[in-house]
């Protein structure tokens, strides 16, 4: 009699709730601080951003990167892994995911100029340059975590944009052209937020509108109801237009098929992701390793390459007390609303274990199912 099966059914997970990523993020950061999860993950992305550039990927491929990164670190800790390895790994598979395709080595190669600034001649770094072996061995690292990579999204290829959504819906907003690169800088930005673990690339389009918006007003308290009688009429098209209408609940939530819940909830993730860069100066920690393990150690004149902070350029009205302010009023905005909006019929400690569960691990046959989302 044959043996009956021991497989394992793995179904696919494309968005986790804000209070599962709190909670898997929790488990898996183990003694790390939270302060210091944010930097590693800030490290990693302005990392990926750094080597994505120089390998000429566009730019949907550099944002799937770095959520790839961050999906990945729910399902394995961070004290198991080189951030530096992951972050190769992810953009490896986003290249695939997106047929922007680079061989392991390539992008490796374009790593050292970010990780060993010395190595870089004539913008480019020389391969004669670097020890072979040291290559593959880190090609190896590569591959092994892809693997990981692809259990976590259940080897399903499928990738949404959040580009196009931006461009579709600041045109049915009537917003002009530099109101539209504002709100597509912000949606670049917000790729180095858990937002996109949560949130599909339609709701992150309308949250980076939004912020957008409320940014360009420059104020703590923009269209506060103290002066609603003196106000003007607010014509479409306009910033002020769109901090009205995406403020409070309507008719747009059933057109977008939204809430304002989730737009605060990315508002406030960004407005964070913001005030973090402009408390914290630039860490030259970004690149972990000073040399090359062929090369001698640079002179201190070297200079090191600075990655960028911020897709969106802030004013200098913006500081990290101002951004808070804002933060404090769109919360006083809506007095009892949790500062993680809970998804209906969300039950967080079964549906969270059950997805990180088995992942990564070699015991029987595991097959990934992919359930239609309806």
């Amino acid at each position: 009699m044959a043996p009956e099966s021991s497989a394992k059914i793995k179904h696919f997970k494309p968005y986790f709730s804000p209070a599962e990523v709190e909670r898997l993020s929790t488990k898996q950061r183990g003694k790390l601080s939270v302060s210091r999860e944010e930097k590693v993950r800030l490290q990693a992305c302005g990392f990926i951003e750094g080597v994505g550039v120089r390998c000429g990927f566009p730019r949907k491929t550099i944002s799937t990167a770095q959520t790839l990164y961050m999906r990945f670190h729910l399902f394995f800790p961070y004290k198991d892994f080189n951030h530096i390895d992951v972050s190769l790994s992810v953009l490896h598979v986003s290249a695939k995911l997106h047929d922007t395709l680079k061989k392991p080595c390539d992008i490796i190669l374009a790593s050292y100029a970010i990780r060993y600034p010395h190595l870089v001649k004539k913008g480019q770094v020389d391969a004669s340059s670097v020890d072979p072996r040291v290559i593959e061995e880190e090609r190896k690292k590569v591959l092994g975590i892809e693997r990981l990579v692809l259990e976590t999204m259940c080897f399903k290829f499928e990738v949404d944009e959040v580009g196009p959504y931006v461009l579709k819906i600041s045109r049915r907003l009537r917003l002009d052209r530099k109101a539209c690169k504002a709100a597509w800088s912000i949606a670049v930005d917000c790729h180095r937020t858990p937002a996109p673990l949560s949130f599909p690339p339609h709701v992150i389009a309308l949250g980076s509108i939004y912020v957008a918006a409320l940014l360009s007003l420059e104020s703590p308290v923009p269209l506060s109801n103290s002066d609603a009688e003196n106000r003007p009429v607010i014509e479409p098209g306009t910033w002020e237009y769109v901090v009205e209408t995406l403020s409070k609940s309507g008719l747009w939530e059933e057109e977008y098929f939204a809430s304002a819940n989730q737009v605060d909830d990315i508002t406030h993730y960004l407005l964070d992701l913001y005030t973090t860069l402009l408390s914290t100066p630039l860490d030259p920690s970004m690149h972990p390793s000073p040399v090359s393990p062929k090369e001698p150690k640079p002179s201190p004149s070297t200079s090191t390459p600075s990655l960028p902070l911020s897709a969106y350029r802030l004013t200098s009205y913006w500081t990290p007390q101002t951004l808070t302010e804002l933060k404090i009023h769109l919360r006083n905005r809506r007095p009892g609303k949790p500062a993680v909006t809970p998804w209906p019929n969300s039950q967080v400690e079964d549906e969270s274990q059950s997805a990180i569960e088995g992942v990564g691990q070699n015991e029987g046959t595991v097959r990934f199912v992919w359930d239609s989302i309806e």
